[in-house]
């Protein structure tokens, strides 16, 4: 008994001092967290005072295999984001598990399927764009201002999570009419000065192309001495995307609610009704110079249910003889109040950010934090959402907006798509936004006008630049005549309006 007080191996010794023993008995081990620098560690089994030591390869892997079956399932349903699964290539898992944000849904689709007689000119890579600057680019002139907008409804400002409003369809017109076929830039066209034209969403997402990860394509059009940014035939280019940026964006099934495709559309149509629904029904409208050049005036009906859209046509100077016209739109006019004057006219951009489900993208329940923490789910969604947050501040600016509103609408049952209820609205001066979210618009100016100087040097043609799916890159591809004719005339055969929302 005398030498079982020294024996290292006894009971009597272990209980008594209590030093980092390394056993591997069954429930010895109890996983955890801790440590100043972050690190993980294992607890030496449900002794009081007993310290921790760092966890070792083999029981960190353990650890994050256990993490992901409580994530996924069972083997069955995570075995497929594993190495080699649906996420291809070598994986998307980093070595300890850190999960790949620029990867975050491993091998997507293309926004247009690459034909052979296709012939790609060059890859532009996002790292050239990081040290590219063009200050002090100012609006030159407004050519033209057209259509009518309503006036903002000041009684949403009030409305919270204890008060919240249903969101209500929209059941009138829409007009998305791509560059080449609006009639006031053709007619602009004819301007010697004028060389570039395009719209404010073109703009926005070429400007801010570095913050975009899923995959986006647009046309470049060289005619003579003019260059036409233009949308594809066919192309869901005016969808709104939904948590692109997220470290864990939605990786559903096609069928499934919550698929990338479903939700931007379920996006898209949330923000017409919203920016709609927010207007004064009754009351002054106020009414541009030029009517809305996409309404047959010979149509009452059709003006009648237009939606509340304002158009200006906005002439900048990006030197070097670069005179670009930008279409741009502003959904509202907001009211002076009290302390305002009375006669000065302030546009604003409308937009929504919606809720599908706050257990997906580590969200943040709306219903919880939006009145109380309304800070954390602004933060919550410039984690998920950088690159659609900055394209709508960027296309505000450039329209010369005055306010940027966002509304923030949540499904009423996350399991239903098609009732959802408004839950508050917050507004933002566009500039002071742009600093908040670290939006450099030199940089983005600079990115503009390095891709319009490549395509002005490119001969007469049909241009297509598209970002690639998996890779920080865009690719130029020079294309055959009528490339897209089959979709020209699958579109002539519909209606040619995107379906009402909500």
């Amino acid at each position: 008994m005398a030498n079982a007080g020294k024996d290292t191996k006894s009971g009597a010794f272990r209980q008594r001092f209590r030093f980092q023993l390394r056993g591997r008995g069954r429930g010895y081990f109890q996983q955890g967290f801790g440590g100043r620098g972050g690190g993980q560690f294992m607890s030496l089994g449900n002794f009081a005072g007993r310290q921790r030591r760092p966890m070792t390869e083999r029981e960190r892997a353990s650890m994050q295999t256990q993490q992901q079956q409580r994530r996924y399932g069972s083997q069955a349903n995570w075995q497929q984001y594993r190495r080699g699964g649906n996420w291809g290539g070598g994986g998307n898992w980093r070595q300890g598990g850190d999960f790949n944000r620029r990867m975050n849904r491993g091998n997507r689709n293309p926004s247009v399927d690459v034909k052979d007689d296709w012939n790609l000119l060059e890859d532009l890579e996002f790292s050239q764009f990081a040290s590219l600057s063009l200050p002090h680019v100012k609006e030159r002139e407004t050519c033209l201002e057209c259509g009518a907008v309503k006036y903002y409804d000041r009684t949403f400002d009030s409305i919270n999570t204890r008060s919240e409003r249903p969101l209500v369809r929209f059941n009138g017109v829409v007009h998305a009419v791509t560059t080449s076929e609006d009639p006031i830039i053709r007619n602009l066209a004819h301007k010697p000065s004028v060389n570039v034209f395009c719209t404010d969403r073109i703009a926005a997402t070429i400007m801010c192309a570095p913050k975009s990860v899923d995959s986006w394509d647009l046309l470049a059009i060289r005619i003579a001495d003019k260059l036409f940014f233009d949308v594809r035939p066919g192309s869901n280019f005016d969808h709104v995307t939904v948590a692109e940026t997220a470290i864990d964006p939605p990786m559903e099934e096609p069928g499934h609610i919550n698929n990338p495709e479903k939700l931007a559309l379920e996006a898209t149509f949330i923000n017409i009704n919203f920016s709609q629904q927010v207007l004064q029904s009754e009351g002054n409208t106020y009414n541009f110079k030029q009517k809305n050049p996409f309404i047959d005036s010979d149509d009452k009906e059709e003006a009648e249910k237009v939606a509340s859209v304002g158009y200006r046509y906005r002439q900048f100077d990006l030197g070097n003889g670069i005179n670009m016209v930008v279409r741009c739109e502003v959904d509202a006019v907001m009211p002076s109040r009290a302390d305002e004057e009375p006669d000065k006219v302030k546009f604003c951009c409308i937009k929504a950010l919606n809720e599908f489900d706050s257990r997906y993208c580590n969200g943040v329940n709306w219903r919880n934090k939006l009145d109380t923490q309304r800070g954390a789910v602004i933060a919550s969604e410039l984690k998920n959402n950088s690159c659609k947050l900055a394209k709508w501040t960027v296309a505000s600016i450039i329209a010369g907006a005055d306010l940027l509103k966002f509304g923030f609408v949540s499904r009423v049952n996350p399991k239903d798509t098609s009732h959802h209820v408004i839950l508050g609205t917050h507004e933002f001066r566009p500039t002071d936004f742009a600093s908040q979210i670290n939006l450099n618009m030199d940089n983005a100016w600079g990115i503009l006008r390095c891709v319009i100087d490549y395509f002005m040097k490119c001969e007469p043609g049909t241009y297509l630049m598209m970002k690639d799916p998996n890779k920080p890159i865009i690719h130029i591809y020079s294309l055959p005549a009528n490339a897209f004719a089959s979709d020209e005339e699958s579109d002539d055969s519909s209606d040619g309006q995107p379906p009402a929302k909500n």
